[in-house]
């Protein structure tokens, strides 16, 4: 089951037009379509889409895209930003654990986030199988139990109610095994998200040196965390 929560869909877009929030999706969508490979034509699903970030952007890649989110307020969001952009997206309301389509029907599933909210992630990752073709790409993004990010959240959840304080962290030992159990080949592990967290557009300005030498230094310590995975 999904960890108990409710979402704002106007505060989580909001945190995107901050400058963190607008760096770090720059840069998590850099490193997702960078091992996607998305292709003009292949059905592609977002699991746990929420206000529809990656599914709009799929769609706007070419892919036929479908967006699954159990939240009807954060689907009717996304769907009024696909009708904005004029683009032909459908979204559909259902749980994870049981997802409304049948077996080989998607060449690709891409879940940005949602495993670090759900209990059963071995079952969410399953059923994201069992819905995938032969061969089918999964590409999956998480918050990593091992940046100094997942520290700074979890104190900033001692003084604040924040959504980071119902988070499951995952390192990539963790995420790479679930993966595997899940039946999945796993083909690469990779991070982002280097610099210290501070919403501040000066300080940001001088980010990227930080990402770069994170990239070479440390590279599974990024805050984000994105895998991409097969189904045999």
């Amino acid at each position: 089951m999904p960890l108990t929560r409710r979402w704002n869909p106007q505060a989580y877009d909001a945190w995107y037009e901050s400058p963190l929030g607008k760096l770090s999706d720059r840069l998590e969508k850099d490193l997702i379509f960078s091992i996607a490979g998305v292709k003009g034509g292949e059905k592609a699903l977002d699991e746990g889409c929420g206000t529809g970030i990656y599914t709009i952007e799929l769609a706007r890649r070419g892919a036929v895209s479908t967006g699954v989110d159990s939240s009807k307020e954060m689907l009717d969001l996304a769907g009024a930003k696909a009708r904005k952009e004029g683009l032909t997206v459908e979204f559909v309301s259902a749980d994870a654990l049981m997802l409304p389509f049948p077996d080989g029907c998607f060449d690709m599933v891409l879940s940005a986030g949602m495993l670090c909210f759900i209990r059963e992630r071995e079952k969410a990752l399953q059923e994201m199988r069992r819905v995938l073709k032969p061969g089918g790409k999964l590409i999956v993004g998480v918050l990593n139990k091992w940046s100094p990010w997942a520290a700074f959240r979890r104190i900033k959840g001692l003084f604040k109610n924040t959504i980071y304080n119902r988070v499951d962290f995952i390192s990539p030992p963790e995420l790479e095994l679930s993966l595997v159990r899940a039946g999945f080949h796993v083909k690469e592990l990779k991070t982002c998200l280097f610099f210290f967290p501070i919403n501040c557009r000066m300080y940001l300005e001088f980010a990227m040196p930080f990402e770069r030498l994170g990239t070479i230094a440390t590279p599974r310590l990024g805050a984000f965390l994105a895998a991409s995975a097969v189904k045999p």
